[in-house]
């Protein structure tokens, strides 16, 4: 069990380091948030549709219960990726990743409301010291404002999706069901929302060149169908609050990547390293605390 835990702790480091990528690539595409989300969505339902034929695993039936829950994960994971790419595009790789690593905060206070248990103290306090480094970087960046309020509720759905997806996947059901299923419906209700809430379908969907239309290639194989089967895969083993916590990583690795991509143009200011810095100091001194924990438990027995 330990050994499971520990393989999928690294993977979901792997998948983190290509949901940092995923900035990269939703930066330099030239298609809007919707355009980008509608591609990524279609493709990896494909994708993920093509290897379950390919495999011969048909057997995609599922609860009404599950359904519904399928329904609003799809729903919220399509919103989560219009804002998080709406947020890049108005603020950039830097200031949108690192408010998404409130992430652990948020969940601290909505998953015990879910799976009803209490709220840890600990883990209220190290959301607090996420939420003071979050109000610096909101000071020396002000001008970015509402870019970030956009990267902030990315992260809201972001939580609530992550949070439907462990309940769907502790229910049994395979991974690859859940994934085609998400994807799928997710893609069906920005479809019909682009065709009946937009003016401009044909617009949001044209790809000027080829170079985009491999990017999105990358992003919807690599960064969906693959990263989001992998994702759900090791929920299996880790709760929403750790998966949430190693998500909070993300920020490292997407502006390593930015500043080696963009230069200069994603630098920040100093303030906004030091906030970030106590963001990141709230998952490592979590990190400690559930291995302290882990120690204790294994001393008891």
């Amino acid at each position: 069990m330990q050994k499971d835990k520990n393989r999928d702790l690294f993977h979901l480091h792997f998948l983190v380091f290509l949901w940092g990528f995923t900035s990269i690539l939703g930066s330099v595409i030239d298609l809007s948030s919707l355009g980008i989300v509608w591609y990524r969505m279609l493709i990896g339902f494909m994708i993920v549709g093509f290897y379950i034929i390919f495999k011969g695993k048909k057997n995609l039936n599922v609860s009404k219960n599950n359904l519904k829950r399928i329904i609003f994960a799809g729903g919220f994971i399509s919103l989560h990726w219009v804002a998080f790419f709406y947020a890049i595009k108005i603020s950039g790789v830097s200031i949108t990743l690192s408010i998404m690593a409130s992430g652990a905060f948020i969940a601290s206070i909505i998953e015990p409301v879910f799976f009803k248990r209490r709220i840890l103290i600990r883990e209220l306090f190290f959301g607090l010291i996420t939420l003071a480094g979050l109000l610096i970087i909101f000071k020396a960046e002000f001008d970015h404002l509402f870019g970030m309020s956009i990267a902030f509720l990315a992260t809201i759905l972001s939580v609530v999706f992550t949070i439907f997806n462990s309940k769907l996947v502790r229910s049994g059901i395979s991974p690859l069901t859940i994934t085609f299923y998400e994807l799928s419906i997710g893609w069906l209700l920005l479809s019909i929302y682009m065709f009946i809430g937009t003016d401009s379908f044909l617009n949001i969907i044209t790809i000027n060149n080829a170079y985009d239309l491999t990017l999105l290639l990358i992003l919807g194989s690599i960064c969906t169908a693959y990263a989001h089967v992998g994702s759900v895969k090791v929920m299996r083993n880790l709760s929403p609050f750790s998966f949430m916590i190693i998500i909070n990583l993300e920020p490292i690795y997407a502006i390593i990547l930015s500043i080696i991509f963009f230069g200069e143009n994603e630098l920040m200011s100093i303030q906004f390293y030091f906030g970030l810095s106590l963001i990141l100091l709230s998952v490592f001194l979590d990190t400690i605390d559930k291995k302290r924990d882990k120690m204790s438990g294994l001393k008891l027995n």
